[in-house]
């Protein structure tokens, strides 16, 4: 483009000779002054073509950035329902282990009482209190063990 554009003003210039003579100062400079706007565009379209395919990758950048910010809101909302679920079963857990330990307790409490009218009935048993007339279900009401 640049020659085309010095071929041209060549071509003007060697016109501009044979048609009167030999060129003034002033076309002189006018020509130096074309020559420096000629250059002055030629670096500035150089410099946006720079800028141009700098945006460019900026923009290849910005969508592959895009893409892994998808991907990773992707993989934290995976995780949060993972943490929600891990909670609502560390919740059901707790519930039974609280459920269990008040069971346990319960039969731990029956047992007792139950090896002391054990141990109540093996002292009278061994005393010879003949006179207490009693009925083993009247004296240990109805348990359930629970075994686990």
């Amino acid at each position: 483009m640049k020659r085309a554009e010095e071929s041209v003003l060549s071509r003007d210039y060697r016109k501009q000779i044979q048609d009167y003579g030999s060129p003034s100062q002033f076309w002189k400079q006018e020509l130096e002054s074309l020559h420096f706007v000629i250059d002055m565009k030629n670096e500035r379209l150089h410099n946006q073509d720079k800028k141009l395919l700098q945006l460019e990758s900026i923009m290849e950048q910005n969508l592959a950035l895009d893409e892994k910010v998808r991907l990773l809101q992707q993989g934290n909302e995976d995780l949060q329902v993972r943490t929600q679920n891990h909670m609502s079963v560390a919740r059901q857990l707790s519930e039974q282990l609280l459920a269990t330990q008040e069971a346990l307790e319960k039969e731990v409490h029956m047992r007792q009482q139950l090896h002391r009218e054990k141990e109540e009935l093996l002292y009278r048993i061994l005393n010879d209190d003949a006179s207490a007339t009693f009925t083993l279900s009247a004296v240990t009401p109805d348990v359930t063990l629970m075994v686990t």
